[in-house]
């Protein structure tokens, strides 16, 4: 988990769950930063530490089944899409999880693309459209097909 919160803060060193009330059941991410002995709230990181949080849980919570991931992209920066979805590779080989994920952005698609090629046997990208007859209409996207169309600009999402 530290190593995933690291794309967002490469200072984080730890990760613990404190009780922030009287109720037993609730408690707060706090992380520990190099340099420092105080614990900090992983919500003073921003929404990127939290959303990678989110996702990681979902992961480990979603061990051989299926997650569905919608707007993959939401609170992170264009940087860290790459590192995020080399992650999301690893831990969805290594609990043994598909991972369906949606998105409109192109840099989201970048970062999958970069992640892609390193594990070219474990992923897939569709392209989906609305199609009146049928209500859908699927794209499949080859990993070659997918580096030509981001690399010539053409619209994918």
């Amino acid at each position: 988990m530290v190593r995933a919160l690291v794309i967002i803060n490469p200072r984080i060193t730890g990760i613990a769950l404190i009780g922030a009330t009287e109720d037993p059941n609730e408690r707060i991410p706090v992380v520990r930063l190099d340099g420092s002995s105080e614990r900090t709230p992983l919500r003073s990181l921003g929404d990127g530490a939290v959303r990678i949080l989110h996702i990681i849980l979902a992961m480990v919570n979603a061990k051989d089944g299926v997650l569905l991931l919608d707007e993959a992209e939401n609170g992170l920066h264009w940087s860290v899409q790459q590192q995020l979805w080399k992650i999301i590779f690893h831990l969805s080989k290594a609990l043994n999880i598909q991972v369906f994920a949606t998105t409109h952005s192109k840099d989201c698609i970048a970062g999958f693309q970069e992640a892609w090629q390193e594990n070219p046997e474990e992923g897939a990208f569709f392209r989906l459209d609305a199609d009146p007859e049928v209500g859908a209409r699927v794209t499949p996207y080859s990993l070659k097909t997918l580096g030509n169309a981001l690399e010539s600009q053409v619209e994918m999402r």
